[in-house]
């Protein structure tokens, strides 16, 4: 079986000895790498956020009462909810 696809490869010491740096470094660019897209993820997602803050804030300054009666709607709905499962849940 001499010679079936066995080569050993030849051991060159210093490139053993520089495998750690070189595994050390290919981790730092990785995690720079994906720090860096956490970041601009984070600060697109802030940026939509911020959008959708300012458009809430300029179509309740145009509709007022109907801000206030969509929330009010959104209260009595969330309410009578809660309190449908708070008697549900008494009864078993």
């Amino acid at each position: 079986m001499k010679g079936f696809g066995t080569k050993q490869a030849p051991i060159n010491v210093n490139e053993l000895a520089e495998l750690p740096a070189k595994v050390a470094e290919e981790v730092r660019r990785t995690v720079d790498s994906a720090y860096d897209e956490v970041s601009r993820s984070m600060k697109r997602a802030r940026d939509v956020a911020e959008d959708a803050i300012d458009d809430s804030r300029r179509e309740i300054k145009r509709r007022p009462l109907t801000a206030v009666g969509s929330a009010l709607a959104a209260g009595i709905f969330i309410g009578f909810t809660i309190g449908w499962l708070a008697g549900n849940s008494n009864r078993r």
